[in-house]
């Protein structure tokens, strides 16, 4: 099979729920490449046109197959006819054509890779490592970056400028409310979380939402008595989340009431440690996310969650471990 005029540099397989990924690796690597990006919004497709014309990208058409892998790649519609080109492809001997990256770290990737492969874990590299290590693969394979043109760069700037306007657009209304109902499912994903630990006998731990301040104010309160996690949306103003509006992750060494107790009262009071305080943002799917301040980076909701129930199990580690002493009143 000839690859010397490829259509495209690089091919990208990607479950819906991970476009927001593949998105942002097309945006950047789109200024020198050219990239077959398929938005799952598309999947309309039908019949063998539609086969085809997800195959052949991946079969023939790429100097590079970029799979974004998590265990149920392989197995929706669309992956199912992109993965078996790819194996075909790879068992044709272009093994050099195929680049996984894993997005967590529990995937086991596909039996019929090589025992020697080596695992690229996108929590280690993130996008701009991965873009980097795509180009290096790209020119391995013969590609030649074009510089960018006047006409290209246009088109990116008008991209960039409607994903910017999108982004302001969810600091005011009718944005607002499609954050809070985000923010509320990240919290509710936290408490189910500490429900399966604690229900799995992992850990002694207590998890409670408090919607009493809605829509301005919910938040979620993980503890075991000795050390305790608040993760808290907070809204000063309700016509805005510009000024001061966050999602903090506050970690504390001590108790925290549950909103179950509340007008309760302990001798201990609960020191706080840390306070992360993160933003509601939007990829450039459209979709809700989370970022630090000043970051370009931004996380999903569900990625959030996990990183807030490890925040407090690494808290009760220190604790258990005396690396976090008990407080002495």
């Amino acid at each position: 099979m000839a690859l010397d005029e490829p259509k495209y540099d690089v091919a990208i397989s990607f479950l819906a729920a991970d476009e927001a990924i593949a998105a942002e690796l097309n945006r950047q690597l789109s200024e020198t490449m050219n990239v077959f990006f398929f938005p799952r919004r598309q999947e309309e497709l039908a019949g063998t046109d539609g086969m085809e014309t997800m195959r052949k990208p991946f079969y023939e058409d790429s100097r590079l197959m970029v799979v974004l892998f998590r265990d149920s790649w392989g197995k929706t519609r669309w992956t199912a006819i992109e993965e078996l080109a790819i194996k075909d492809a790879c068992f044709n001997g272009e093994w050099n054509r195929l680049f996984f990256v894993a997005l967590d770290r529990t995937s086991n990737l596909p039996g019929w890779l090589p025992p020697h492969y080596v695992r690229y874990n996108w929590e280690d590299f993130g996008a701009e490592q991965v873009v980097g290590v795509i180009k290096a693969r790209v020119l391995e394979n013969c590609g030649r970056p074009s510089p960018i043109t006047a006409i290209k760069q246009a088109e990116l700037f008008r991209q960039d400028e409607e994903y910017r306007a999108a982004r302001n657009s969810i600091e005011w209304q009718p944005g607002i409310p499609a954050v809070h109902a985000e923010a509320r499912a990240l919290l509710e994903t936290v408490k189910l979380k500490c429900d399966q630990i604690r229900s799995a006998g992992h850990a002694d731990l207590e998890c409670e939402l408090d919607t009493r301040q809605l829509p301005n104010n919910l938040g979620t309160i993980i503890t075991n008595r000795e050390v305790s996690v608040a993760a808290w949306w907070h809204q000063p103003y309700i016509n805005t989340i510009r000024d001061g509006a966050a999602l903090h992750v506050r970690e504390f060494n001590g108790p925290l009431l549950l909103p179950s107790e509340a007008g309760k009262m302990y001798f201990v009071q609960a020191k706080l440690l840390k306070d992360t305080a993160y933003q509601a943002d939007l990829f450039r799917t459209r979709e809700l996310g989370w970022s630090l301040k000043n970051s370009d980076a931004i996380i999903h909701s569900s990625k959030l969650a996990d990183d807030i129930v490890l925040v407090f199990l690494r808290l009760m580690e220190k604790r258990r471990t005396g690396k976090l002493p008990a407080l002495d009143f």
